[in-house]
């Protein structure tokens, strides 16, 4: 592999990441501090990246770099991206970082496809108090300092991704016992008065309103922001949370390691893996959406009648 086609590969990938060569450009211009003409003959493979180049293109975008490498590396060696906080500055940072991704699988026309072995990351950003939770456990509060309330700029971010999400096409596999491990988290928080009874309240409450909504996409196949949705039930699942994007061109893996630490592929084996165990999983499962209407009313039935055995 020859430095051309590493820079090749490379500007390909901003390509994707960008879409018009006008942006692109001037997105090397900045990062490289350079002239438009000197970004812009870098773009076209007129002239040669420097090693410093490299260096500014992998401190601002590390993801990239993978594509610019796919054809150098073994199978299964790989660049990733860690996700992890533990404050409401890195909170931000996280959900700005799914914005953007989000933002570019929409304009690519991108098809999600997602593993809910727990309640799914978007179903707790529709919400403050599910949010304020979800965050607490995430950075490690609940323990030590307690809840986070989360600030009207984070829950706008929040809100932002799950509009997104709406919008983007899914195939979603769920686990019928997909509240069992909240049920527990919250039950164990209350009983060392981490959270009261009002807090706990208020959160199946939530859980109650947006179950009845996905309960709605389902039977319409459809989300409420636009994005078709095909969701599927399974009573057992090998797999972690998480969610692959792909287009035609690229496949984007996050998948959720611990607790709170996230990591993302772009393309490779980890991928590959993903969409056989997720295709494992949906020959299994019973997809709910636009039929199987006495499986959908007697799993979602189920689902919230759990919810009203614990006060919602």
């Amino acid at each position: 592999m020859g430095d051309r086609d590493l820079q090749n590969n490379l500007m390909e990938s901003l390509r994707q990441e960008f879409g018009a060569d006008d942006r692109v450009i001037k997105w090397l211009e900045k990062v490289l501090d350079c002239d438009y003409s000197s970004a812009r003959r870098k773009y076209i493979c007129e002239t040669k990246l420097s090693i410093a180049n490299l260096e500014g293109i992998a401190r601002k975008a590390p993801h990239l770099l993978n594509q610019g490498l796919q054809d150098l590396l073994p199978r299964n060696a790989m660049l990733v991206h860690y996700s992890s906080f533990r404050d409401r500055r890195e909170i931000n940072l996280y959900l700005r970082s799914i914005i953007k991704r989000f933002e570019q699988a929409y304009r690519q026309k991108a098809e999600l496809k997602y593993v809910a072995r727990d309640l799914p990351l978007f179903y707790f950003l529709s919400n403050r108090h599910l949010a304020d939770f979800k965050f607490s456990l995430w950075a490690h509060q609940l323990p030590g300092r307690g809840m986070i309330h989360i600030g009207d700029e984070t829950f706008a971010l929040c809100l932002e991704v799950f509009r997104l999400y709406k919008a983007i096409d899914s195939i979603e596999v769920w686990n019928q016992h997909v509240l069992l491990n909240q049920f527990n988290m919250i039950r164990w928080y209350c009983s060392y008065q981490k959270i009261d009874v009002n807090f706990t309240n208020s959160l199946y409450r939530a859980m109650h309103l947006q179950l009845e909504e996905y309960k709605k996409w389902a039977k319409k196949g459809v989300k409420e922001g636009g994005g078709n949705l095909d969701l599927l039930f399974t009573d057992f699942m090998t797999m972690n949370n998480g969610g692959m994007l792909e287009t035609g061109r690229s496949k984007v893996l996050m998948s959720a390691v611990s607790n709170v630490n996230f990591i993302t592929f772009n393309g490779g084996l980890p991928c590959e893996n993903f969409t056989n165990d997720f295709e494992l999983h949906c020959s299994y499962a019973t997809s709910v959406s636009r039929s199987n209407v006495l499986a959908r009313d007697r799993i979602f039935n189920q689902i919230l009648q759990d919810l009203k055995g614990h006060g919602a």
